[in-house]
């Protein structure tokens, strides 16, 4: 029996193509990231802008940043699932980990920050409420989502 070769250019377009998928989940998990701080970030002045209106700013600090931070996270799950539909689940635990990643460095970084004076299992269980919460906004973008159906038309 003779070896059948298989030619290099069918190795190499299966290869392509599961790079191509990593690729795009990676860049979709990134991207996702950024426009999940972004409104975050939108999120902090406006609550920040609507504290300062009121006779004590800081009567309300711990329960808004909790808040937004929840809000933040499930409006990035949302996102993850607008941005790659193929594998939304997967973008949104990557964005998700990176989010709290990103987060976690800020708590420890900024001598008062949100979580500074809780104990480490507060923290602990905040980061990973605000995990659970990108696939959750995930499911509810899969809820959400009706694909068009292409009409046929008839003769």
């Amino acid at each position: 029996m003779k070896n059948k070769r298989i030619p290099v250019k069918h190795i190499n377009k299966s290869v392509s193509k599961h790079d191509s998928t990593l690729d795009s989940t990676l860049k979709s998990s990134f991207l996702g990231m950024l426009i999940t701080a972004g409104i975050s970030l939108a999120l902090l002045f406006a609550s920040t802008a609507a504290a300062l209106m009121t006779d004590d700013p800081t009567a309300l600090v711990e329960p808004v940043g909790y808040i937004l931070i929840f809000i933040s996270s499930f409006i990035g799950g949302f996102i993850c699932f607008k941005l790659n539909k193929k594998s939304p689940y997967l973008v949104s635990i990557l964005c998700g980990t990176e989010f709290v990643l990103i987060s976690m460095l800020f708590s420890l970084l900024l001598p008062h920050s949100l979580a500074s004076g809780m104990n480490i299992w507060m923290r602990l269980l905040l980061h990973i409420l605000s995990l659970i919460l990108f696939p959750t906004g995930t499911l509810i973008g899969f809820k959400m989502y009706k694909p068009q159906r292409k009409i046929k038309k008839r003769r």
